[in-house]
């Protein structure tokens, strides 16, 4: 999966994924290639995941990563990043990000975000999380960054996997990573 991560990035000079895995530990090693390539490109890694996660890849990160290597990896946990104002607010959320991402615009620093979402409680979220997602897409090309949108594909409903796969530019698996066929690019504002 390596070689399939590098050769994405190297072939795009932006791109918003969405990753629907099924196996944990496939997930974490993915996450782990994704922001050791970030770190070996010189980038700022911004990592938006939940504590059991973090926890492992943390540990990975310790072991691989130099001190100085580490303070590049920018960790946030999901939970407060999606429910600072109590509740999954898509607006909210879009606020969050931007005031995450817009120091490193500011200093024209090279970064790259892997993020984990998860909803809580919500019983249908696809109408939300298509919104936040199209915003999101449009603010990936209007940057030009590379973003991983993480989803656990026993928790995601068919119908919210489908809306995704139309703001995502490519689709991986814990296997693969392909380019959309349904996707529709943002219309630059």
């Amino acid at each position: 999966m390596k070689e399939k991560i590098s050769d994405l990035l190297a072939d795009n000079e932006c791109t918003h994924v969405l990753y629907a895995y099924q196996d944990r530990e496939k997930y974490l090693k993915n996450a782990l290639t994704y922001i050791l390539e970030g770190i070996e490109m010189g980038e700022t890694v911004i990592l938006i995941e939940n504590e059991r996660n973090m926890n492992v890849l943390q540990k990975q990160l310790n072991s691989h990563l130099t001190s100085d290597e580490l303070e590049k990896v920018h960790s946030i946990s999901n939970f407060d990043f999606y429910q600072s104002s109590g509740s999954y607010h898509p607006p909210a959320i879009y606020e969050n990000l931007m005031k995450t991402i817009t120091p490193y615009l500011e200093k024209k620093a090279s970064f790259r975000s892997w993020t984990n979402v998860e909803w809580g409680t919500l019983e249908d979220p696809c109408s939300i999380i298509d919104w936040f997602e199209t915003e999101t897409d449009r603010v990936v090309h209007e940057h030009n960054l590379t973003v991983v949108c993480a989803y656990d594909s026993v928790k995601m409903p068919d119908h919210l996997e489908d809306a995704l796969k139309k703001n995502h530019g490519h689709l991986m698996s814990d296997e693969n990573i392909l380019s959309s066929k349904v996707y529709s690019k943002p219309i630059s504002q």
